[in-house]
């Protein structure tokens, strides 16, 4: 069985209008993650609200958040969430030296300590949530409060969501660079290699040093 399509608004029912419409306005179409979940209805009609409002609402800066769900994504070896958030990313205010250091951000220069310990934070819950221990919380609550944890961690599980939702549907790319970005202007972006070969020489978590 082929994987399930991308349906255009005529094929989705009245209730998805809305999402369709505030969709288009912002990228110039539907993008094909949320035109496929659009075959389970409910499913784009619940996820939808919640996705806009946890990553654009709330006490984090959207910047933490975009670190945070970028380093998910190339854990994950999603191409689709890679591409469609380094953009993003870069608009929020990451550099393309952050973006190419993520993969090492341990030892790399370009993170401030709280910039490190969301990408950390992101690393452990994405490889496996039982790693998750004291010492992580403990170092994420030097820099956030606890209602702001909570909600760092509700944007990794989303990020970790559409990654297994996009890669295991075969969902093809169509995002990455918009026009007016300001990512269109900056230089020596990863290219766009897999995010999984990009994530495949990371060292094994332990004490992050």
């Amino acid at each position: 069985m082929p994987a399930p399509k991308p349906l255009d608004k005529g094929q989705v029912p009245e209730e998805l209008h809305g999402i369709y419409a505030k969709l288009d306005e912002k990228f110039g179409r539907v993008p094909n993650l949320f035109a496929v979940m659009a075959n389970c209805s409910h499913g784009l009609e619940t996820f939808f609200p919640f996705f806009a409002r946890i990553m654009h609402e709330g006490k984090v800066d959207l910047r933490y958040k975009e670190l945070a769900y970028l380093k998910a994504s190339y854990v994950n070896g999603c191409e689709y969430c890679v591409a469609a958030h380094r953009p993003m990313a870069i608009d929020a205010g990451v550099t393309p030296k952050q973006i190419r250091s993520l993969q090492f951000y341990k030892e790399a220069e370009a993170f401030d300590e709280k910039e490190r310990v969301t990408i950390w934070f992101a690393d452990v819950l994405t490889r496996g949530a039982v790693m998750a221990s004291e010492a992580v919380l403990e170092e994420l609550s030097v820099h956030y409060v606890p209602d702001e944890i909570v909600e760092l961690a509700l944007v990794i599980g989303a990020a970790n969501m559409t990654n297994m939702f996009s890669t295991g549907l075969l969902i093809e790319p169509d995002l990455g660079t918009r026009p007016g970005s300001k990512v269109a202007a900056s230089e020596n972006l990863p290219a766009g290699e897999p995010a999984s070969v990009l994530e495949k020489k990371d060292p094994a978590l332990g004490a992050r040093v």
